[in-house]
This record gives C-alpha cells, structure tokens and sequence, in this order.
C-alpha cells in the first residue's frame, strides 16, 4: 500500500493482541510506523492491563488467546469502555463465532491467515470515520453522501449500490484523492482473490452508477476518487 495512504493513520492509537509471534510481528511491522501509538500483547491479560493504562483508538485481538481469551478480555474491557472499538481475528471461522463477534460489536471480523492490506484498509477507513465531523459531503452537484449511515443520494434519490459496489465506493472515498491500487481493492472487496479484468468490469459499473467522473482510473495501477467536497452542515 503507498506510503502516503498509510500516512492516513497517523491519527490512530491501537493496541494488538496476538499471541502467536509470526502473526504479531508481521502485523506490527505493517503498522507501526504508521500508527501515532501502536503497543502489543501476547495474551488477554496483558492486553486488558496495558488497556487500563492507555487509550486506544482500536483494538485488534485474536480470539484464542492464553491466560484470558479474546472475547474474555473484550467483555472486560467493554466494562470499561462501552464504546471501545475491535477488530477480531480468528482461524476459527465457526458461525457461532461470527455471531459472538458481531454481538460484541465487532468493527471488522477477520478470518486467519489474514491479508495484511485488508487489515491496513480496515484501519484506514476506521481513522478516516473517526474524524470525519460533518457526515453530508457534496461530492458533485448530482451526489451527496453520508458517512455516519453510508448512504449515497444522487439526484436527491438514494443511489443502492450492490454489496461488492459499495465497499469499493467508501474504499475509495477513504482514501479519496489517493490512488487505490488493485491489489487493495482485491483484498478488501472480494472474499476470494480476483484478477484485475473483474475489478476493471466492478469499476466500470460504479462509475456508470456515481456518474460525474468523480472515479478516475490510473492506468496499470488502480482507481482514485477525485473530488474538492464541501460539507452540507453548518
């Protein structure tokens, strides 16, 4: 991912959870010298006591975790903080832990071995919500969009975006002004690696849909959201 997208979680506090070395240390390199403060635990214990020590932006936790499991110390900390936010990882990706998790209210739920840009996105565009202040953006004189509801209204209409559509439009917002390559919109977007033909078809669609020419391709390399946006609150 570019440096100058990373640059977007310079803003970000996160505390990882990660008993396994390779896995922590892999994702620790990929975000800490991005994050103002990034600090590491190897069990749930040792996250919930740096926890009672520092503030954190969001968590990122796996699930099996010794001394205190995931859900165990995410519990706790929730007793604390209600509004405290988490990215779950798990390599075990039963239904009844998918269910725990969105209970939990879980941001972002990833299955092992996880994509180190998708983890990256998933954050940017968390830093990117949590300092946005006025949710109604005018991208053009035919759209505007909300980024408390994500909701797209073109024409005074609400624009409905299929699934895969929609989480390549906030991508893109996100990161507006920033090429997004196809490698991230691949990691993000889709469950399943995919080539670029099929992102290229993806992106025809949704710029047929948005219109103006807000979504601009750069050639061999991916899509950028081009906009001077105003907000629409006072």
């Amino acid at each position: 991912m570019h440096i100058q997208t990373l640059k977007l979680l310079s803003n970000l506090s996160c505390l990882l959870v990660e008993d396994d070395k390779i896995a922590l240390s892999a994702m620790e390199q990929s975000l800490k010298p991005y994050c103002k403060r990034f600090l590491c635990a190897s069990d749930g214990e040792e996250g919930l006591a740096i926890y009672k020590e520092h503030f954190f932006d969001i968590i990122i936790t796996d699930i099996n975790l010794p001394k205190l499991n995931g859900f165990e110390m995410i519990d706790a900390i929730l007793s604390i903080n209600q509004a405290q936010e988490f990215i779950i990882i798990t390599s075990y990706d039963t239904d009844d832990n998918i269910i725990k998790s969105v209970k939990e209210g879980a941001y972002a739920y990833m299955r092992k071995p996880i994509s180190l840009i998708e983890l990256q996105t998933h954050l940017i565009i968390f830093s990117q919500r949590k300092i946005v202040k006025n949710t109604k953006i005018e991208l053009s004189p035919q759209i505007v969009i909300d980024t408390q509801s994500q909701t797209i209204m073109k024409n005074n209409q609400e624009l409905f975006l299929s699934s895969k559509l929609h989480k390549i439009f906030w991508l893109l917002y996100y990161n507006k002004n920033n090429v997004v390559s196809y490698e991230t919109i691949s990691a993000y977007a889709y469950d399943e690696e995919t080539n670029v033909n099929a992102i290229r078809m993806a992106l025809l669609r949704l710029k047929k849909q948005i219109g103006d020419g807000l979504i601009q391709n750069v050639f061999n390399i991916g899509y950028v959201l081009k906009t001077d946006f105003k907000s629409l609150e006072k």
